[in-house]
């Protein structure tokens, strides 16, 4: 079964998605815990997207948390084998872009329902210096 790659989503494609209703992330990011809200959500035909603002309202940053998982991913735990695979997982920041290249995921959705919850743990990307997010959670209602 094919995977994802950061080449079949640009940027333009995130900001097509739907607000989501509400919801937000909790992670740490290398060893502080910290929220963003969720800012765009949207469950379509084979996949279920969402984005989380980083960027503390300002909109001249462009930082966030963007999740891609294939609906043959959900309600399990999913380890990422390389960037962008199997789910495409991306982490932007002032100082750094990356794909998740290890770590897992785990996103709990039901058919029909409004509601995307999950946990995550030991993401990082393919470099040393990425930041590494654990002890992660979120929960996203749709509008």
């Amino acid at each position: 079964m094919g995977g994802l790659n950061s080449s079949q989503y640009t940027k333009e494609f995130f900001e097509g998605i739907k607000k989501a209703g509400e919801g937000q992330i909790k992670v740490e990011v290398d060893g502080v815990e910290q929220t963003f809200p969720v800012s765009r959500a949207e469950v379509r035909a084979n996949d279920i997207v969402m984005r989380f603002d980083m960027s503390g309202g300002n909109p001249d940053f462009n930082r966030m948390i963007s999740i891609v998982i294939k609906k043959s991913e959900l309600n399990q735990k999913v380890f990422f084998t390389a960037p962008g695979e199997p789910v495409y997982f991306l982490f932007q920041n002032s100082t750094q872009e990356w794909l998740a290249a290890s770590g897992w995921i785990r996103v709990e959705w039901q058919e029909g329902s409004k509601k995307i919850e999950g946990l995550l743990d030991d993401i990082q990307g393919e470099r040393d210096e990425d930041s590494k997010l654990s002890s992660g959670k979120f929960l996203v209602t749709l509008s």
